[in-house]
């Protein structure tokens, strides 16, 4: 089973999705994208696992603005979909980093590239140091 696969199932324990629904709204891609690729054992994209990741956390975010007053079932699908999330996420850095294809030196520079371009898109407001 490839890591579509294993996503696409645990989704599909979250909301009723067709694999055309997870192939056009999920991974953004055509109605076949996801069985064709199934039937041919080929693993998604990392854009569209990117893709995958958005569709992921926006369904989070849905659920925890529309649960003002904590239901414990509405919080437990934002947790689930976070999890997907971060699965996902894991799979795209395993995928950026893998031992066979860059060695120590460029995996610590990937990782502190990543972390610099973070840090330029949402940079931390310098502490106020108030002096007596």
């Amino acid at each position: 089973m490839t890591f579509i696969e294993n996503i696409y199932k645990q989704v599909t324990q979250l909301t009723y999705l067709t694999t055309d629904d997870f192939s056009i709204n999920w991974l953004q891609q055509s109605r076949s994208y996801y069985s064709s690729n199934k039937a041919r054992g080929i693993e998604a994209s990392t854009c569209v696992l990117v893709k995958l990741m958005n569709k992921l956390t926006e369904q989070k975010a849905k659920l925890e603005f529309n649960n003002k007053k904590q239901h414990p079932f509405l919080l437990e699908g934002a947790k689930r979909y976070d999890e997907l999330a971060r699965q996902v996420g894991k799979e795209i850095a395993n995928r950026s980093i893998k031992s066979n294809i860059a060695n120590n030196v460029v995996k610590d520079m990937l990782v502190k590239i990543v972390a610099e371009v973070n840090e330029q898109r949402n940079p931390h407001p310098l502490p106020i140091i108030i002096g007596f």
